[in-house]
């Protein structure tokens, strides 16, 4: 066992890592430096500290969930993520080992260097962007993106640091317990409002640690943290004054709602602009957004008791608001300007929890009926199941199902919708990007990996709740695999679909995929 006391140093942690001394505080908890004697090295721990206002039963579920993402983070491997090596519970509250870095964060490194040049600042956007899309790609969010969570290595490695415990600081919102677990400056204004935020929340968040190394303070400041979340529910933000070309892009990218700003490629391409010393948009250059969905916008009177409803705010004295390099300029009232954010409309009412369509796993070598499966790809013959996916396959054609899941481990038949809605924006986020794909086949004959581009990526309507595809095309624009990813209430479905014989007939094997996917949808949703 452990000790709660504050000198923790020569403890012992599972019998294995010998805690030598604490290096400082970090998101809800103690970072150890330790000594893993079993492999013989020097790791960094992180304590996990719960709320103390927690119940019993709050805290046990606290705890489990703290577990589960952070053994999810895990599994995720990216040199702009630190490496999570294990994952304990004792002492009754999480342990998290990780990779020991050494360096400074950025927070410290602008407190000490002042200041950012546009370039500079842009360049380790464009890396943390990278880090932040691989986690969204596996379900992860961060959601305390800042400057003391970028960590500038010193063999030049910039780490997204505290990832594994995200969804334990989701777990206590200002809707639920009064408790708000967070940075001030750098909390997306829909998390504010208590709503569940998204990867566009995280994309915010990074968008004002950018304004802070290249400003030399966050985009919202204030003599409290109470008259900081108020300005960042009321307010837009400060037009910087240091950030030449890249102060549009922050402006884009801290735009009040979510649905507001760019998708994380329109994202990457104005920040590699500006990190190679251009413009990074004309005046009237349209951006890339996302779907417009209705968005929730508070009014002043939600606004004040969201503000009132804070009990107490994470606040530690390490994370508090580095001292501007200049007098703060003083909040402006919203213009009619590219750049402003639009004035808050009327809140509409929250939505009612949904209930989960699937509770336990189906088949999906039976959903197809032999005549369908013939249709699609003739000759095909059984599907053969494994696990949760199923392959009808000949030389030349194959057809394929699989359910996807969004972090390691878990079940993928019992997510609550929303978290298979969050995965799902993950998933058409990430393949919305082309990228150079390399796949096989070898039931169908094609053992030889092949490179190809991915294309055509598309929203499909009339498939399940919501749908998008993608093809991958050969040099001379032939379609050769086409891929559609549904979603049903709370499962992600992703169907593959190849047949040599449609070859440099694109609509033909984009109809096919689409057929195969609707039909399945439409079987999977007359399960009871």
């Amino acid at each position: 066992m452990v000790s709660s006391v504050p000198g923790l140093g020569d403890s012992k942690i599972a019998g294995r890592y010998r805690v030598l001394r604490a290096l400082g505080q970090g998101g809800m908890g103690t970072i150890w430096l330790a000594h893993d004697e079993l492999l013989d090295r020097q790791v960094a721990i992180k304590e996990v500290l719960l709320p103390q206002s927690l119940a019993p039963a709050e805290r046990a579920e606290a705890l489990q969930r703290a577990m589960r993402e952070a053994m999810a983070a895990a599994q995720v491997r990216h040199p702009g993520i630190i490496t999570i090596h294990d994952v304990l519970s004792e002492d009754g509250r999480p342990w998290i080992v990780m990779e020991l870095l050494r360096g400074r964060d950025l927070k410290d490194a602008v407190a000490a260097e002042g200041p950012w040049s546009p370039e500079r600042t842009a360049a380790l956007g464009l890396r943390v962007l990278e880090a932040l899309s691989v986690a969204h790609a596996h379900g992860i969010q961060h959601r305390d993106v800042k400057p003391a969570n970028v960590f500038l290595t010193e063999d030049g490695r910039v780490v997204l640091t505290d990832f594994g415990i995200a969804k334990l600081e989701d777990q206590a919102t200002i809707t639920e317990s009064g408790l708000l677990i967070g940075s001030p400056g750098f909390i997306a204004p829909e998390r504010l409002r208590g709503e569940r935020g998204g990867p566009e929340s995280d994309l915010w968040s990074l968008a004002a640690t950018l304004y802070a190394a290249v400003e030399g303070q966050a985009p919202y400041v204030g003599t409290s943290p109470m008259s900081v979340l108020r300005d960042a529910l009321t307010l837009p933000p400060r037009p910087p004054q240091r950030a030449g070309h890249l102060g549009p892009v922050l402006m884009l990218m801290l735009a009040r709602e979510p649905y507001q700003r760019p998708v994380p490629q329109a994202a990457e391409q104005l920040l590699r602009r500006v990190a190679e010393g251009g413009p990074a948009l004309a005046a009237t250059q349209p951006i890339a957004r996302r779907a417009n969905r209705l968005p929730i916008v508070v009014g002043g009177a939600v606004v004040a008791a969201a503000v009132a409803a804070v009990a107490f705010v994470a606040l530690r004295p390490a994370d508090t608001p580095a001292k501007p390099v200049a007098e703060p300029v003083k909040q402006q009232a919203p213009t009619t300007s590219a750049a402003s954010t639009p004035t808050p409309t009327p809140t509409r009412e929250p939505e009612p929890e949904k209930t989960p369509k699937f509770t336990a796993a189906v088949n999906l070598c039976t959903l197809l009926t032999p005549a369908q499966v013939a249709k699609l790809a003739p000759g095909v013959g059984k599907g053969r199941r494994d696990g949760d996916s199923c392959e009808w396959t000949t030389r030349g054609t194959g057809l394929s199902a699989a359910v996807l899941t969004g972090s390691a481990g878990s079940d993928k038949w019992s997510a609550v919708p929303e978290d298979a809605e969050e995965h799902y924006v993950n998933l058409r986020n990430l393949r919305g990007q082309d990228a150079e794909i390399t796949w096989s086949w070898p039931e169908i004959g094609l053992a030889k990996p092949i490179k190809q581009q991915r294309r055509n990526v598309q929203d499909i309507d009339g498939i399940g709740d919501e749908a998008f595809g993608y093809e991958l095309v050969s040099p001379k624009g032939n379609a050769e695999n086409v891929t559609v990813i549904f979603r049903l209430s709370n499962v992600n479905v992703e169907i593959g679909y190849v047949n040599v014989n449609k070859i440099g007939n694109n609509a033909a094997l984009r109809k096919g995929a689409r057929d195969a996917a609707r039909r399945l949808a439409e079987a999977l949703n007359r399960q009871e």
